[in-house]
């Protein structure tokens, strides 16, 4: 974890103790709240805290912007299936604590600091890249998910292919494409093995009633 001090970035001094003054531009009201910003691109994971103390406005715009960029660059790592929810979840706690601060004033007694507090940030879904990220991530989960597979076409059903173990032919069969080598063809699926004329294959208390392919010896009945 990286932890990114607004101080230490623009050479402003740190406030003595029990001092909140805004790191960003020393306004008063602050509180001390911490953002995070997490970037996951397939094996690249980064976990970024960006530590205050911030007044209501600067706070507010750090924590869009933390917030904004994890859902941008955040969602693509297996392990941000974890951390950018929990980015999220915490830059949202930090919100509540900001907002409930009142308006940032230069402190009294002091010299005017020529900072100003970070005017607000365009909201995280007012943003289109915001929107843009997640909906090429579902996108992409969705091709993958309804794609037109082999391995996900129905193959125990009539008119389908049985293939026997070579090695353990008697105890152990595969429904394979037709377009595959294979020794039978399911004829009908039956509830009990005695309505099945030939051979038979049995899985999960269901009779798949089987024909020789073409050129396949006699078939064995498979349990």
């Amino acid at each position: 974890m990286t932890d990114l001090i607004d101080s230490q970035l623009n050479g402003r001094p740190e406030t003595g103790p029990g001092q909140l003054d805004c790191v960003v531009c020393g306004h008063v009201p602050a509180a001390q709240v911490s953002f995070y910003r997490h970037l996951g691109l397939v094996l690249y994971v980064r976990f970024t805290r960006i530590e205050g103390p911030f007044c209501r406005d600067c706070g507010l715009a750090r924590m869009r912007d933390a917030t904004a960029e994890t859902i941008i660059s955040g969602l693509w790592s297996p392990v941000s299936v974890v951390l950018a929810p929990l980015a999220i979840v915490r830059n949202l706690l930090g919100r509540r604590t900001v907002l409930a601060l009142d308006k940032p004033v230069p402190r009294p007694g002091q010299p005017e600091s020529n900072l100003a507090p970070l005017p607000p940030t365009r909201p995280v879904f007012r943003r289109f890249k915001a929107w843009l990220a997640p909906a090429v991530l579902a996108g992409v989960i969705a091709v993958v998910t309804l794609a037109d597979l082999p391995s996900a076409e129905k193959l125990d059903v009539v008119g389908g292919c049985v293939k026997f173990d070579n090695i353990l032919h008697a105890d152990t069969a595969d429904f394979v494409r037709c377009d595959d080598k294979h020794d039978a063809v399911i004829t009908s699926i039956e509830n009990s093995w005695q309505d099945c004329a030939d051979g038979y294959v049995e899985k999960l208390y269901r009779y798949y009633c089987l024909a020789p392919a073409g050129g396949a010896p006699a078939l064995v009945n498979v349990p």
